[in-house]
């Protein structure tokens, strides 16, 4: 007896005799509405084409079964062991710049590597989790900050790749008050002596900047003779062995005190080697941060002046221009803050009889 056909399919110029059936394999939704999604199947006789249906679903079950292995075997991973393998394998050769990558490795192996979160399975990791982890951190904010721009780019990663969802939207940063106290400056007398002996120092020039126009200390190193002549331009930093925009995109200008021009002459009058750089090594390479920080120490050590942070003489002027009266906005422009808020914690410093003072200069028209 002939086998029942009831298709034909052509394959190049021959056309063959087939039994075709169609199967529902499945389910979608389309307009709000479920409907099936349908599959044929072609075999020499209908029971060959049922043959080949059922072959069909056991391997759609396979791989169904292969996922879920695969998803139940990722769940069961911790935290930990992802998170080595994004720091040290996948964050390596993603597009972020090299100091990024150099902070987010950073972050990762100082703080994270050693904290709870590591032996928790990933599954287990919740926003609550996350959120207790900042909450209860004695690290400071901007640390804190820090930590969380690595997990948004390792959730990120995670999400995916589906190893995990994103958890991060629930999560905020929190945001722990400094005391004034927290912002170390040079007091009047200080600075008076800092300035009587840095008439030798190699890095004259940078206290003067630091001090009268607020730079930060990568700031200085990136700056160039182009950028100083009636305003200090900011227009890059070096930063951890590259040049990038300053920090916050804090491009700006600040009027050049008569000071830092003069010490400007005299700097260029020192330097023997020819560079566009204003600071810059005896082999006219660009100054390592570390290398600058032991020069001062040493010019601490020498001069009998306390040691403070390069960063207070950036502070310093923050808090001379708020003794000043320079409006708050003024003074944020002119330091490149992230947010005003930042500028009026200097404002604390400010002593009760300055602000007094103040008060009583204002015009009286009675």
């Amino acid at each position: 007896m002939a086998t029942k056909k009831n298709t034909a399919i052509t394959h190049g110029d021959k056309e063959y005799n087939y039994y075709r059936i169609t199967r529902t394999v499945g389910h979608e939704w389309k307009n709000g509405k479920k409907v099936p999604i349908k599959k044929q199947f072609t075999g020499t006789s209908k029971g060959n084409a049922e043959q080949k249906y059922k072959a069909f679903l056991e391997k759609q079950a396979a791989k169904a079964l292969e996922e879920e292995t695969k998803i139940h075997a990722a769940r069961m991973k911790t935290f930990g062991e992802y998170a080595e393998e994004y720091t040290y394998e996948v964050l390596p050769s993603l597009d972020y710049a090299k100091g990024t990558k150099r902070q987010y490795e950073q972050k990762y192996r100082t703080h994270i590597s050693k904290s709870f979160l590591m032996s928790i399975p990933i599954s287990n990791i919740t926003a609550r989790t996350i959120q207790d982890y900042y909450n209860h951190s004695t690290l400071s904010s901007s640390v804190i900050s820090g930590i969380h721009k690595w997990m948004s780019a390792f959730y990120k990663w995670l999400t995916l790749n589906g190893y995990a969802g994103n958890i991060l939207s629930a999560v905020i940063v929190p945001k722990k008050k400094s005391k004034p106290n927290d912002i170390i400056v040079w007091e009047p007398e200080e600075v008076e002596a800092i300035f009587k002996a840095t008439k030798d120092f190699t890095y004259q020039l940078m206290i003067y900047l630091m001090y009268y126009a607020g730079l930060r200390i990568s700031e200085c190193l990136g700056l160039k003779y182009t950028d100083v002549s009636e305003m200090v331009c900011i227009n890059r930093q070096y930063y951890r062995g590259d040049i990038c925009p300053p920090k916050h995109e804090s491009y700006r200008k600040i009027p050049a005190h008569p000071e830092i021009l003069e010490k400007m002459k005299i700097h260029k009058q020192r330097q023997h080697i020819d560079s566009e750089y204003i600071f810059i090594s005896n082999t006219g390479r660009l100054l390592d941060y570390h290398n600058v920080r032991s020069s001062f120490e040493r010019f601490y050590n020498k001069n009998n002046l306390p040691h403070k942070k390069l960063h207070a003489y950036r502070a310093t002027f923050c808090t001379e221009l708020c003794r000043a009266g320079v409006p708050l906005e003024v003074a944020s422009k002119l330091m490149g803050h992230k947010s005003i808020e930042v500028t009026a914690r200097h404002y604390a410093l400010v002593k009760q009889d300055v602000k007094i003072d103040a008060i009583n200069r204002l015009p009286s028209y009675s």
